[in-house]
């Protein structure tokens, strides 16, 4: 089997350094792995809320030699891994993790991030770093075995390589106003999602959405929160496996 080559796109608060674990479990795929405006170090992360300009950043981290990649979009990075494959007609795939073409709720679209933690978010920005780490830490860990120990490893993470205060509050914006779900249904690559059983940040139900809106979407639902697949990447690297060899 050949192997596309996988971009993989970390969610709002984190860096690429989030891929280290699900890196390790694709040892056969070229792998890279850009870092949003406003996070991982780079400036301008208001770009977040322009799609024409978010793309230009993320292909000037990758090779010009790149070709037919597979997108990987974790949380906010499954928003912009939505809007550069439609974009850019050489995409391979698409793959959400953890994420959903739309995070807000609204008319025809029930299965979303709760209203109050987008609140409690967007006050937590004005508050010192470490509460919205500790916050956002908390909900990604959230729904599995072990995740008091696990939101204190993704708070390390966060303060590791913390993003901008622009890269934040732009990239909230985005969370709160974005919405792929054309995208998502129209983009002529295959597409995928996987998503937790017990997801505080994006409710397992939307599953039912996506394959109502893209019928032929490969579908899964596995145990654990948001962010489980960080200590336990086997599962997600199964499916990515299995998505890119349904590709041949």
């Amino acid at each position: 089997m050949s192997y596309p080559t996988l971009v993989l796109l970390h969610g709002w608060g984190f860096s690429p350094a989030i891929w280290t674990p699900l890196r390790t479990a694709l040892p056969a795929f070229e792998i890279h792995t850009p870092a949003l405006p406003g996070h991982g170090g780079l400036a301008a992360g208001e770009a977040l809320g322009d799609p024409a300009i978010t793309r230009e950043h993320i292909c000037a981290q990758l090779p010009d030699t790149l070709r037919n990649p597979v997108w990987v979009g974790w949380s906010l990075g499954g928003l912009v891994a939505l809007g550069l494959a439609q974009d850019l007609p050489q995409t391979r795939g698409v793959i959400l993790l953890g994420s959903t073409p739309r995070f807000y709720a609204g008319p025809g679209w029930r299965h979303a991030l709760p209203v109050e933690v987008l609140a409690d978010f967007r006050g937590a920005l004005a508050a010192p770093r470490p509460q919205l780490h500790r916050r956002l830490a908390m909900l990604c860990a959230r729904g599995g075995p072990g995740a008091a120990s696990l939101a204190t490893e993704l708070v390390e993470e966060l303060a590791r390589a913390p993003a901008s205060e622009a890269g934040l509050a732009t990239g909230l914006a985005c969370l709160e106003t974005a919405d792929q779900c054309g995208a998502w249904q129209s983009i002529p690559a295959p597409v995928g999602a996987c998503l937790g059983a017990s997801d505080a940040l994006v409710p397992p139900a939307v599953v039912d959405d996506l394959r109502h809106l893209r019928p032929d979407a490969r579908l899964a639902v596995f145990p654990g929160g948001h962010a489980r697949w960080w200590r336990d990447p086997a599962p997600v690297a199964a499916f990515i496996n299995e998505f890119v060899a349904a590709l041949e």
